[in-house]
Parts: C-alpha cells; structure tokens; sequence
C-alpha cells in the first residue's frame, strides 16, 4: 500500500520517515508551500506531487498533515479525484466526519491522532516508535488500519468521534498547559537569582521525579504538598508573592489539588482551604 501526505509541515515529514524507517512505502508530498514540498521530498527520499489529482491517482491512502483548520477546505479541492481510497488525517480535536460526502467517493475515512508532540521536520520521527496513535474511522476496516500500527511496534487505541474532543482536551492538559504551569515556575526562580538554565534544569529533575511517581502509582498516592497536608498559612504565603495571572493560575489548580487531596486523606478537613481558593470568586461577584 502506498502512503502518501497532503501537507510537508512537521507531522507529514515526521510521519513520512517513520513509516519509511519501519519498511511503509510512502509515495511523497503534495503542499500548498511547493518548497515545503520539495525539501520534504528530499529529506524522505520521496517524490513531490504538484497537483491534486495526481498524489491522489497514484497513492492507496492519503493522509492530510495540514492544519485543522484547512483539512475541510483542502478536502473539498481534493474530493473529485478520491475514488476507492483510504483518507486519513492527524488531527486529535477533529474526527473522521470531517470528511464530508467521502461515502459517494467510494473511500473510508479516518482520524490518526500520534499522542505525543512533534516539534520539528527533522528529528520528531524519532519519538513516534514509543508512541500511542489513537484511530477512529470507519469501522469496516478499521483493525486493518491499527494493525498496520502495531505491526510497526506501536500502541493503538480506537476511540470514538463523539470522544475526540474530550480525547484532545485531555491530551492538552498534559501536556501544553504543563509547559505553562512550569513557565511559571521558571519565571519565579528567576526572580529568585537562578540562571534561565539552573531554572530549567533544576525545575525538570523535580517535576520528573513527579512525573515518576504518578507513573508508578498514581495521581492520589503520589500528592504531596502544602495543599495536601493542608497547610493553610504557606498556600497564603504563595499567593501574596504571585501576580494576579500567576495567582489565578495557582487556584484554579489549587481547586484540583484539594480534590485530589480529599481522596486521599478523606478524614482531613479542607474547608478552610476551599475558602481560600473561592476568594477571588467572592471579590467578582
């Protein structure tokens, strides 16, 4: 089977040399960005398509890489020449259904969401061997589309389109708004003197051995903290040191954490903490 992309940006070309790597034939890349499309063809060893038709006609499946919010638009232009084929797209917050009429085209559609960050064209493929995809399509022949990723070594999940938003939220928690939370910290620890880089490396090896602890047992075991034991009068000492954006931040996950901390420890008492946190909601209203 041929595999060919629609969109030469960071996920087609890190797709492209994964499935390379793993023994996939991809065909090339077609791009709005004709030089997109030129460097990504020379970096896989592929061919670069100039036209629509023409990446379409000669490829088995077809994934579109190009933003979200183009894949219905670039769709449209290429749904005259989709007969018999299988089309896909990598967003996590978009389901198949994006592909609008694709039953009168003869095709199956499906999302094919990698769950990790890919930040680059050259070097990301790297990561997706250790990565889940997650597929949610057409149902008559989605085990031969997970099949074609665990036979490259991959985790699969199939999961629902009413799910890939709430899939996709979760999958930004995790991980974009953990690159702000430790934004934050880092700005703190250079207002405390420390170096851009002491910052960053002293801030990782703490929130890896989190990370660790989370993995290995879970979010209720591994709690631990001024909000955990309670402590009311360090969480106030916190928030008179912080901005009022940092500020809003630190409650917004206080709340989280006080739920965490009450299955935890469900004979402790967290009222004078949730007072604490709903402050600023009283001053607003």
């Amino acid at each position: 089977m041929q595999i060919s992309f629609i969109g030469a940006g960071k996920v087609g070309v890190s797709l492209g040399t994964y499935f390379i790597k793993k023994g996939r034939k991809v065909g090339g890349y077609y791009s709005l960005s004709p030089e997109s499309a030129v460097w990504a063809a020379s970096f896989t060893g592929t061919k670069q398509f100039n036209h629509l038709e023409q990446i379409m006609s000669s490829s088995d499946m077809i994934i579109f890489t190009v933003p979200d919010d183009r894949i219905a638009e670039v769709w449209e232009e290429a749904k005259p020449f989709a007969n018999g084929k299988i089309i896909a797209h990598c967003s996590g917050i978009h389901s198949s259904k994006i592909f609008s009429d694709i039953e009168r085209t003869g095709s199956i559609a499906y999302s094919i969401h990698p769950l990790c960050a890919i930040s680059d064209r050259e070097t990301s493929w790297e990561q997706l061997g250790d990565t889940l995809f997650t597929i949610e399509g057409d149902t008559r022949n989605i085990s031969s589309i997970t099949d074609m990723f665990t036979q490259m070594g991959n985790r699969t999940r199939t999961i629902t389109a009413e799910d890939k938003s709430k899939y996709h939220a979760a999958a930004s928690l995790a991980s974009n708004h953990m690159t702000a939370v430790f934004f934050m910290a880092q700005k703190l620890f250079l207002e405390c003197g420390f170096s851009e880089e002491e910052a960053r490396e002293e801030l990782y090896q703490l929130a890896k051995g989190n990370l660790e602890n989370i993995h290995k047992q879970g979010c209720i075991r591994s709690l631990t903290g001024p909000i955990e034991r309670n402590d009311i009068d360090t969480v106030k000492m916190h928030l008179c040191d912080l901005n009022s954006q940092q500020k809003a931040a630190y409650k917004e996950n206080g709340k989280q954490l006080v739920a965490i901390a009450r299955e935890k420890n469900p004979d402790r008492d967290y009222g004078e903490m949730d007072k604490l946190f709903a402050q600023n909601e009283m001053e607003r209203a």
